[in-house]
């Protein structure tokens, strides 16, 4: 019995043993599927980062095509109106994402995803309104403005969808927003007033400057800090809105609401009797497909130079254009 006990317990001690053997076996299959597992997730996420800025660029060009398309003329109530509810529901939702960021997120609740939502639903409305004033900038200007505007715009769009940018958090939206609340006072007022005036703009400015200052207010409350309101709210607002002044004193602001539709150099220009213009020019070598006027102009004794433009205007604008002729010296030997 004494035997049969020992070799009981030396049994129960092999299967013990095999058991341990077989569940570290398992463990360490189950280890490995779980590290083939985090490899595939880790390769999935990689893909996905990877793909994300194309995701962005492709949503943001499919955007400024759809809003090319949509938007007509810039003095349009429809567009107006629009423009002004987004820029609306931006002050709101920048001064609630401002306050959500001073409070504990709440768990298990359908707000905790409220903070996340407002701020895509910024991003997309911000984004939506820059390719608007892209649009509007680059039909008014031409020459340094129009180059000049549509790289500040370009990156001012790239800034708005770079997740690097976005955890900035309110440093980027105050200038962004900034930005946009003076470009829509800035052609709003011409299209009231039916005229360009330099006042205009100041008032655009100042007018834009009251929203920011009450979200900063705002932001100050929260926060009680006033490093932190002057770091991440006045001084990117107020910056923008210097560098905007700059720029108009130095003219590289384009004309909005006014856009130049067509300009040309012609031998003539006529008017028909169907209220139309018919214009004269030398037809151009083949290699030059694309033009449509005489910008080098060969004169013969007699000929006469014909400018020819249209200029878009809202609806009511009563202000005047002026076009200044310069006159280059021609070379001497």
């Amino acid at each position: 019995m004494a035997v049969w006990a020992v070799g009981a317990k030396l049994a129960e001690s092999t299967n013990a043993a095999a058991i341990n053997d077989d569940l570290k076996k398992v463990v360490k299959r189950g280890r490995s599927d779980s590290i083939a597992k985090n490899s595939s997730m880790s390769e999935t996420n990689k893909s996905s980062a990877a793909h994300g800025p194309w995701k962005a660029l492709a949503f943001f060009a499919a955007g400024f095509v759809f809003d090319a398309f949509l938007i007509r003329r810039i003095d349009e109530t429809r567009t107006l109106i629009q423009q002004g509810v987004y820029l609306a529901i931006n002050g709101v939702l920048l001064a609630r994402i401002i306050a959500w960021r001073q409070q504990a997120p709440q768990q298990g609740n359908w707000r905790e995803h409220l903070p996340r939502v407002a701020d895509w639903l910024l991003h997309f409305t911000l984004g939506t309104l820059l390719n608007a004033y892209a649009l509007f900038y680059v039909k008014s200007a031409s020459g340094l403005a129009a180059i000049l505007f549509f790289l500040i715009i370009s990156a001012l769009l790239l800034i708005n969808e770079l997740p690097a940018m976005r955890r900035l958090g309110p440093v980027v939206l105050y200038a962004l927003y900034s930005f946009c609340l003076t470009s829509y006072f800035a052609y709003l007022y011409p299209v009231l007033f039916g005229r360009i005036r330099p006042w205009m703009f100041v008032l655009a400015v100042v007018t834009a400057v009251l929203p920011l200052l009450a979200i900063a207010l705002v932001h100050h409350r929260w926060t009680r800090d006033r490093g932190q309101v002057a770091r991440q709210a006045l001084v990117p607002a107020l910056g923008v809105q210097a560098l905007l002044i700059v720029l108009y004193v130095f003219k590289l602001i384009p004309p909005v609401p006014l856009s130049l539709m067509e300009i040309g150099i012609y031998h003539r220009v006529e008017r028909t009797e169907a209220g139309m213009y018919r214009v004269t020019y030398r037809t151009p070598p083949w290699y030059r497909f694309w033009r449509r006027d005489d910008r080098e102009f060969l004169a013969a004794k007699g000929d006469r130079v014909y400018c020819f433009f249209r200029v878009f205007a809202p609806n009511g604008f009563r202000d005047e254009v002026i076009v200044e002729w310069l006159y280059r010296e021609p070379a001497r030997d």
